[in-house]
């Protein structure tokens, strides 16, 4: 037998005793490993990690590279409201809407039904919400909410932008060039100016046939609806792009890079009217100004703003108080918001989100809850596919009706 095989023999032959050896180590193993407490977990390298995992975090938010990742955060997350009402079953806070689509204006009742007027271009309330004033073409229509129409006229050239008078007695329209003015049972419509801009004349808050209008010099000017007189003028906000006469008195002029109340005040003595000194009110901020509106109550104007550039836009709705000077974001989201539109108490705001298709009902006291709704295209698009876009999207022309409505 050689050298090797008797080594391998004697690693495999069995010790003397060695069975009984192994389970008596077993046991005492057993025994000190149940006596002993279990091992505490290593606390400070897990804190550690975690604060090293946030300091991570902080530097790359607060970097360039860290702005385009919240950027893209806010992409995913803020295109649109989760978990949006389907469809809107109520109008929070009441009153009912005017809503201009591809089909034709519609109103919506208190309780989210709908109903289209016909195929005209646009529809304003008159001051209590009895009639509409509808354009389409160069027909002028005063229709009932429930599509019956009163009465109709031919204007001289295409209609745009009619307006009701609060005292009910008369409505102003855009025709062509011109601007002209009808009795509210259709009769004495008659040429106020013959060019005049492309923009909403304004009426008095008063109850008087005064209204308020940009000319084509750029002059804003106050005239007698009845008699044609010219009875004030002054130099308008370059590159107007919205005129509103408030309830106390002010006149907003608005335009994408500045805003300014004028307060016209009645002169009791001659029966004229007198502009008053201009306030310039506060710009929020860089971007530029979509959208101004007055509230009913006056005193507040709201605004939508766009910021940033064509790649990367974002929409800011503020509201500006006039009388302390002061802005408050209100909204703030990626993407473009639409219109916005005042609820009759000036408590909401109904903001339009084309891009995620939705409306948004937001008090404007900062509390309580948002509502959105989903589905805003093709509610008022029946039997089309919807339309995501601005151009497609319906358009609110009014929250019927004024806080002083009875």
């Amino acid at each position: 037998m050689n050298e090797e095989r008797l080594r391998s023999l004697l690693r495999e032959a069995p010790v003397p005793g060695g069975e009984e050896a192994e389970r008596r180590g077993l046991r005492v193993l057993e025994a000190a490993l149940g006596e002993r407490s279990p091992p505490r977990r290593a606390v400070l390298p897990r804190a550690a990690l975690a604060l090293a995992i946030a300091g991570l975090l902080a530097i790359l938010l607060l970097s360039p590279a860290g702005a385009a990742v919240r950027h893209w955060i806010g992409d995913v997350f803020d295109e649109g409201v989760p978990n949006a009402e389907p469809e809107l079953s109520r109008i929070p806070g009441g009153g009912r809407l005017a809503v201009s689509s591809s089909a034709g204006p519609w109103v919506v009742r208190p309780d989210g039904s709908r109903r289209l007027l016909g195929t005209y271009r646009e529809a304003s309330w008159s001051p209590h919400g009895l009639f509409l004033a509808a354009a389409s073409g160069r027909t002028l229509t005063a229709v009932e909410p429930d599509g019956d129409p009163r009465w109709s006229l031919t204007a001289p050239a295409q209609v745009a932008d009619p307006r009701w008078s609060p005292s009910g007695l008369r409505i102003a329209y855009r025709s062509g060039r011109a601007l002209r003015v009808v009795h509210a049972d259709g009769s004495a419509d008659t040429q106020l100016d013959r060019s005049v801009a492309p923009l909403a004349p304004a009426w008095s808050p008063a109850g008087l046939n005064v209204l308020a209008y940009l000319d084509r010099g750029g002059r804003v000017v106050v005239a007698d609806a009845d008699s044609g007189r010219p009875l004030a003028s002054a130099v308008a906000l370059p590159g107007i792009m919205a005129l509103q006469w408030g309830p106390r008195g002010e006149l907003l002029e608005a335009s994408p890079d500045s805003l300014r109340l004028r307060q016209i005040r009645l002169e009791k003595l001659g029966g004229g009217i007198r502009l008053g000194s201009v306030k310039p009110l506060p710009r929020p901020g860089s971007g530029r100004i979509a959208e101004a509106v007055l509230s009913p109550r006056g005193g507040t104007v709201a605004l939508v703003r766009r910021l940033g550039g064509v790649a990367q836009t974002r929409t800011e709705v503020d509201l500006v108080d006039s009388a302390a000077g002061s802005v408050r974001r209100l909204f703030r989201t990626p993407g473009q918001l639409g219109e916005i539109a005042w609820s009759p108490d000036s408590k909401r705001l109904l903001i339009a989100w084309p891009q995620a298709d939705q409306w948004l009902f937001v008090p404007t006291s900062g509390r309580g809850r948002l509502r959105a709704v989903a589905g805003i295209s093709r509610a008022f698009a029946p039997g089309s596919p919807a339309g995501r876009g601005v151009g497609a999207f319906p358009r609110v022309s009014g929250w019927c009706c004024s806080a002083s409505s009875p």
